[in-house]
């Protein structure tokens, strides 16, 4: 038996037009498919991230790096050690030979200037040997030439100029006169023509100079001639 209500229902539905009951099948149809969307959609995974997005650079590790181990030769090292001692050696014998090398040539080159000063002193002691009579003759002259007249006296007086003259150039070389008389008898600085007597000096004094002797700085140019006395005697 239908109740009241139901009878209602389905004559207010008798009255629907077909083209109602379509919109009204359409709309339920459209919520069936809203739900099943929103079911789908929790499963559905998130976008993958776009490719263009830059990546954080990997961190780098703070750890040093470690250098490749180099194998070690025994007698490698052994032979590079005999190799450094030898050069040493070689090396300490150049600088010994250098040093004995270098002290040869300094003194050859003190022996060359003393021989070269020696050889010019010779040279020029010889040349002065050959003056040394001319030096007499002007000192036996002022002796024995006693002017008589002006042109005697004038004569005497330029030669005497020439003679000062003379000595000054020797002074100038180095050239010295012995001091002899009353000094020692020396054999090394005189030569003795007698031994006599004397006045004045005592035995084995100079007691008299025959000849000048000479000298060049420390060497003897020319002996003196001297005579020595053989003892002091008083007057007779």
């Amino acid at each position: 038996m239908t109740t009241e209500a139901e009878q209602t229902f389905e004559a207010s539905n008798s009255d629907l037009q077909d083209g109602e009951s379509l919109e009204l099948d359409a709309e339920l149809l459209d919520a069936e498919l809203d739900e099943e969307s929103l079911l789908n959609l929790g499963k559905v995974s998130p976008p993958a991230p776009a490719a263009t997005q830059e990546q954080a650079p990997a961190p780098q590790s703070k750890e040093p790096a470690t250098e490749p181990k180099v194998a070690v030769d025994p007698e490698r090292i052994r032979q590079l050690l005999t190799e450094i001692t030898t050069l040493q050696t070689q090396l300490e014998e150049r600088k010994n030979t250098y040093l004995r090398l270098s002290a040869d040539f300094e003194n050859f080159r003190k022996r060359t200037v003393r021989e070269k000063e020696e050889l010019d002193e010779k040279s020029r002691g010889k040349l002065i040997q050959k003056l040394l009579p001319v030096v007499d003759d002007f000192e036996r002259a002022q002796i024995q030439i006693v002017p008589k007249n002006d042109g005697e006296a004038s004569i005497h007086k330029s030669y005497q100029s020439v003679y000062k003259q003379l000595l000054k150039c020797l002074k100038d070389q180095g050239v010295e006169r012995m001091d002899t008389v009353g000094h020692g008898f020396d054999p090394n600085f005189h030569e003795a023509i007698s031994q006599e007597p004397s006045p004045e000096h005592e035995e084995g004094l100079v007691s008299e100079e025959l000849r000048p002797g000479y000298l060049l700085g420390d060497n003897v140019l020319r002996h003196a001639l001297v005579k020595v006395s053989s003892g002091k005697v008083g007057p007779s």
